[in-house]
């Protein structure tokens, strides 16, 4: 059995620099938490709230204590709530997600209504839509689009979308728009860990998708996968058992962007536990990188 690891798997450059914020502030001693979860991974969280960055749900809960904004941003009026009670503010929001608000905002202010290709209900559509006071529309697919033409519209992505979603949902717009304004804020290591997992996709009869349930962009490398061969989608090593890998020849894993190391090294030695290989790896350095870049 060959077990390869898609290349680009793993934390991305605005996941390690949220962390890398959080451990730093942890070591002040003044109370320290999160509005919602820093990344989307429960054992990353879970290993935070170990060093005594507490998570709480309500910017109203937290008075006079160190707030770590989360990756994906927070609302304008959360952001008030929390500078009104006495906080003070670490912005660990991805550099590509205040982009996107900077977007909107733009648009917005410039009278344009706003198409968001996105999730309604995740944190960072939520944050991004507090910046914009005008008319402004959530899809998740073209399907979603309203029925009506435009004089000038604006339209942006959630950052870990698609790019192949977006511009079918721009080809469906451009007959109905006058005046089409595009920002492409879909980030570009959401793009290639897409790219590296669909090209290891097509050459596996089984791919393993790390990360946590709650991660979009962890969701969409496992709808991609599954559009391609049988995928498994984990958060963690134990929910891999001998029935899920018997008989295959070769195991392609990937992870998202919020997915410790440490987890993808877990998947990788319990593979190979179960099939009676020996051979363990301390790191994800050492575990074989499928070569091909692209799709």
């Amino acid at each position: 059995m060959e077990i390869l690891l898609a290349q680009h798997s793993g934390f991305c450059f605005g996941v390690k620099r949220a962390i890398q914020m959080a451990l730093d502030a942890a070591e002040q001693e003044h109370p320290i938490y999160t509005l919602g979860p820093l990344i989307h991974s429960p054992q990353m969280v879970a290993d935070l709230a170990q060093r005594g960055i507490r998570l709480v749900e309500k910017p109203d809960e937290i008075h006079d204590s160190i707030v770590i904004i989360r990756s994906h941003g927070i609302t304008l009026s959360d952001r008030e709530t929390l500078i009104q009670s006495g906080n003070t503010l670490i912005d660990a929001t991805c550099p590509f997600v205040s982009k996107a608000q900077e977007y909107i905002r733009l648009l917005c202010a410039e009278g344009y209504p706003v198409i968001i290709l996105g999730d309604e209900n995740h944190p960072e559509v939520v944050a991004m839509m507090s910046y914009c006071k005008g008319e402004t529309h959530v899809v998740s697919t073209p399907d979603e689009l309203p029925d009506k033409l435009w004089q000038k519209l604006g339209v942006i992505s959630q950052t870990t979308k698609n790019l192949e979603n977006l511009q079918k949902l721009v080809s469906r717009l451009v007959p109905a728009v006058k005046e089409l304004r595009l920002f492409n804020t879909i980030c570009t290591a959401t793009s290639i860990r897409q790219e590296a997992t669909v090209a290891l996709a097509k050459s596996s009869d089984l791919m393993i998708v790390i990360g946590g349930r709650n991660s979009s962009n962890t969701k969409m490398l496992a709808s991609l996968c599954s559009g391609i061969t049988e995928t498994l989608h984990v958060e963690t090593a134990d929910k891999i058992g001998a029935e899920h890998i018997s008989s295959r020849q070769k195991i392609g894993l990937t992870a998202g962007a919020s997915t410790p190391d440490h987890l993808i090294v877990e998947v990788y030695n319990k593979i190979n536990r179960l099939t009676g290989n020996r051979t363990t790896v301390n790191n994800v350095e050492n575990i074989p990188v499928h070569k091909e870049e692209s799709c």
